[in-house]
């Protein structure tokens, strides 16, 4: 790695490069002080000639090109592009680019790197690499560019600039085969990039998707997206400019219908938004229509008869980006606790993750195609990840109609304040749905609820939530479906209703619950908890494990004092089944540490009438 002293000194750099000079400013217009810099990187052509793509190169010239005519606009005072293609593209050359030419920025300037080539990923170290052009199998780890080391040069970047603007297109194929070595998955590095205050992230697929690269007219098709909305398709409010919001939605959308929906971009927001490039002001062209959707082949439209909900929202997985199992139920519990600060907002409708997931599994659809049979609106989905004692949460919202993205943010910080990066990144989200909160709604998403993550551990999985389980296929892995084997459910007749923070669409009208009798089922519920009666809580489930007796036992015990409180209680048939949704809460005392606790879940009970009784459902 380079020293700091790079940084504060830059000196010239001799990679061949094209810069443009600062052209003078339109009569009228208002000079601007910063300067836009690019570096362009495309590698279509390897060491290993097996490994060659077509445009990527070109695609790096081509956005340098597009981008350096902003040098005659009234945004920039000047634009610097450095190109780096085909055999220029090692690590060493990318990494001193990175720090000697982009070092050169100032505080008011602009950044923005665009990466198009292969993207691996080294399963036995759970590493992230862009193949540089002499990369191979058994030399990936000296000569490869590992994208944490990528990712520091972006953090040290991001803290000199006014923004740091990433385009990744890196997904070109499936498994790779370079040279004898075994083959290597092909991935987006999205997940390995942190993010921050003034950095923009912009991925054209997620991951276990293709990149594609169409032969007229000859860019890849992201890039092609990327070009036309520079050049002004993405401005949709014809102001003249074009904002990295704006950019980042054209591109999705694009690139989503150009692909059949194949392929979808990802992209990232954190700060305020960016405007990225001038364009002549009302001749930007309309954004195009979103298509009905298209997967695999099949085109699926919303049910018929059933618009889907804008306002409605559903929350799914959130992946473990490196797959260690010690942390595998982190991802449910981000899962369960977005939910229940979802469901304190009145202006969306939150379904209840148990009934999106028995609704995936009993038709073995994915989460998308669930959530339009379903009528829902916004998928919300994410990932984490954990180095040493620090988690990475994102976040991001998808469009259940199309599959695109709307928003998307990330948190990083120590894994004891899960609670705190949690409620962080829901409020992002409600930003980004633009939902307006009221000041109890806030303030209750604010508040410190949850106060022990390794309780709240123990709480979820005494209610049998984070118990190892087959999941519904990702979003993020569109469901493979033969042409025409799948066609759309039609529901039946039904009405929508409100039922606390859950949202369900009955499949038929049917009389309600006796709701009374239910709530008495709560109360024994609760009254076994305070009392630590585990036989007597056994009793009010049709089938209580061994390992979730287990887990109930070591939650109480340590808990002294506990107060259980049961709230917001509502009853409901949804598909023929009698469903309760209700808040718990949990106020206690730790048995070791003597701490005060308190714990806050949404939980969703399937109901089924035994012997004259109601018991909870496996």
């Amino acid at each position: 790695m380079w020293a700091l002293s790079h940084w504060l000194s830059p000196r010239p750099i001799s990679e061949p490069a094209q810069r443009q000079a600062s052209a003078p400013e339109p009569a009228g217009v208002i000079a601007r002080s910063s300067v836009l810099w690019l570096l362009a990187i495309g590698v279509s052509q390897y060491q290993q000639s097996a490994l060659n793509i077509q445009f990527a190169d070109a695609d790096a010239q081509a956005v340098a090109s597009t981008l350096a005519a902003q040098a005659q606009g009234p945004l920039y005072r000047g634009v610097r592009t450095l190109v780096l293609r085909n055999e220029e593209v090692t690590r060493e050359r990318v990494l001193e680019a990175m720090e000697r030419f982009l070092g050169q920025a100032g505080p008011d300037d602009v950044a923005a790197i665009f990466l198009a080539g292969h993207g691996v990923e080294d399963i036995s170290t759970s590493s992230y690499y862009f193949l540089t052009h002499n990369a191979t199998a058994e030399n990936l780890r000296t000569l490869a560019l590992r994208m944490s080391d990528f990712d520091e040069m972006v953090r040290l970047l991001r803290r000199n600039v006014r923004g740091v603007v990433v385009m990744l297109d890196t997904c070109h194929a499936g498994a790779i085969q370079i040279g004898t070595g075994t083959p290597l998955p092909a991935h987006d590095l999205v997940s390995s990039l942190s993010g921050g205050a003034g950095f923009f992230l912009l991925a054209a697929s997620r991951p276990g998707e293709s990149s594609e690269e169409a032969a007229a007219p000859g860019h890849g098709v992201f890039t092609q997206a990327l070009i036309e909305g520079l050049v002004g398709s993405a401005d949709s409010d014809r102001d003249g400019f074009v904002s990295a919001s704006e950019l980042f939605g054209y591109v999705a959308r694009s690139v989503s219908r150009q692909t059949d929906q194949r392929q979808h971009p990802y992209h990232k927001m954190e700060g305020t938004d960016l405007l990225l490039a001038a364009v002549e002001s009302g001749a930007a062209a309309a954004p195009p229509a979103i298509e009905p959707l298209v997967t695999a082949g099949l085109r699926m439209e919303p049910p018929a008869g059933r618009a889907l909900d804008a306002n409605s929202i559903a929350t799914v997985e959130f992946r473990n980006l490196q797959g260690d199992a010690q942390y595998a139920w982190i991802g449910n519990a981000l899962r369960i606790a977005f939910n229940t600060e979802l469901s304190k907002v009145r202006a969306l409708r939150v379904y209840a993750p148990e009934l999106i997931d028995r609704a995936a599994n009993a038709s073995g659809a994915g989460y998308l195609e669930t959530a339009r049979q379903m009528g829902i609106g916004k998928v919300l989905t994410g990932s984490f990840q954990i180095v040493g004692d620090e988690i990475r949460m994102d976040a991001q919202i998808l469009d259940s109609a199309t599959g695109t993205h709307e928003g998307s943010d990330s948190v990083l910080g120590r894994l004891s304040e899960f609670f705190d990066l949690e409620k962080r990144l829901v409020l992002s989200m409600l930003r980004r749905l633009r939902v307006k909160l009221s000041a109890g709604e806030g303030q209750s998403i604010e508040q410190d609820t949850n106060s022990d993550v390794d309780a709240y551990r123990l709480l979820l999985q005494s209610e049998g939530l984070l118990k190892e389980a087959a999941t519904p296929p990702s979003t993020a892995e569109p469901v493979s479906t033969p042409r025409g084997t799948l066609q759309p459910r039609s529901p039946r007749s039904g009405t929508s209703s409100r039922v606390g923070g859950l949202w369900t669409r009955p499949a038929y009208a049917e009389e309600s619950a006796p709701a009374a009798e239910v709530r008495q089922l709560l109360e024994a519920y609760r009254r076994a908890l305070e009392a630590k009666d585990i036989d007597a809580l056994a009793r009010l489930y049709v089938e209580y494990p061994g390992a979730q007796r287990d887990t109930a036992r070591a939650y109480l015990s340590s808990a002294e004092n506990l107060e259980v409180t049961i709230s917001d209680v509502a009853v409901q048939q949804h598909g023929g089944e009698t469903v309760v949704s209700y808040t718990r809460k949990d106020r206690f005392v730790d048995h070791k540490t003597g701490r005060s606790v308190h714990l806050e879940v949404r939980l969703t009970k399937v109901l089924v009438r035994e012997n004259g009784s109601w018991r909870i459902a496996p």
